[in-house]
């Protein structure tokens, strides 16, 4: 199929718009608000993030919408589906022509096993096992160089009120419309992977599939946390405690009940349920600041993937 294909002239693709356009104010600093919270997540899948200048890490945002079960959304703009769960807004380039296939990729919900990745060697993206295959059919967002899914929308318009891309970039909009996905799981980091043309210019990414933006994805009620450390039991308080990695951050998190956790065990962090916003937004306050007060580790597994027992 590739041999077939036939590249279009340098004027009709915009593949730079991928890797040259380094900066969008106010929506690039999704690295440093994950400090080294992802590092097990690109070793892991062998995927890393945007490169930019020397071999510096980049992620754009990913704006989202989660209501809770039959509350209406804050921003209706973002869906255009009538069954949609929720929106999500990733920040991408051009992508038509010079783009082989665009997918979406999990911190938790993506395992090896389920994502097609090349090591970036060179000025160019590695030519791929099989062009136009991703192993998790409902991950894939665009195929065969211009081919949506209908859950997506490409050039959605900027959400009202908000800021716009001043560079080169535009919003890619998904709409989740599958009850039965297994992903996001509350809390985890959902990025949009890039899978350029290998005879495509790429800025010397360091994997093929990139990870070019995206964000922790919680809802109303949850988040989610790693264990670090087992804070022991002591006179003021007679049962174990917590040190969790919850985005850059480690945290003291107390249980809701008695269930043990070992260091490494990824935890449903339960927020406020007392709170009457109608959906989780991307930007609101529990989004950077971690509630140890309100907030417990709660015995509660999404999926089935976020401990083995």
């Amino acid at each position: 199929m590739f041999e077939d294909w036939k590249r279009p002239s340098a004027e009709e693709t915009l593949e730079a718009t991928w890797w040259l356009f380094d900066r969008e104010e106010g929506m690039d600093a999704v690295m440093e608000q994950a400090g080294k919270s992802l590092d097990e997540m690109f070793s892991g899948l062998k995927v890393r993030p945007f490169q930019y200048r020397q071999g510096k890490d980049r992620l754009f945002l990913a704006r989202y919408e989660f209501p809770k079960y039959r509350e209406d959304f804050q921003h209706p703009e973002g869906v255009f589906l009538e069954e949609a769960l929720g929106f999500m807004d990733f920040l991408g380039g051009f992508p038509l022509e010079c783009v082989e296939m665009l997918v979406l990729v999990g911190e938790c919900s993506s395992q090896p096993n389920t994502v097609a990745v090349k090591e970036g060697t060179g000025a160019a993206p590695p030519v791929p096992d099989k062009f136009f295959e991703w192993p998790e059919a409902d991950r894939i967002l665009l195929n065969t160089c211009y081919l949506a899914a209908a859950h997506v929308k490409w050039w959605a318009k900027n959400l009202p009120g908000e800021p716009e891309p001043k560079n080169l970039h535009w919003w890619l909009r998904v709409n989740p419309n599958n009850p039965k996905a297994k992903f996001p799981v509350p809390g985890e980091f959902l990025a949009l992977g890039v899978r350029l043309m290998p005879d495509a210019p790429w800025g010397r990414q360091k994997s093929s599939p990139f990870l070019y933006s995206g964000n922790w994805m919680d809802t109303v009620y949850y988040t989610g946390a790693v264990i670090k450390e087992l804070i022991e039991p002591d006179e003021a308080t007679p049962y174990p405690r917590y040190r969790v990695q919850w985005r850059k951050d480690l945290v003291e998190a107390r249980p809701s009940d008695f269930a043990e956790y070992r260091v490494g065990d990824r935890v449903a962090i339960l927020k406020d349920v007392t709170t009457e916003k109608p959906s989780q937004l991307w930007k609101d306050e529990d989004v950077n600041n971690f509630d140890a007060d309100t907030w417990v580790i709660a015995p509660v597994s999404f999926y089935g993937l976020d401990r083995e027992d």
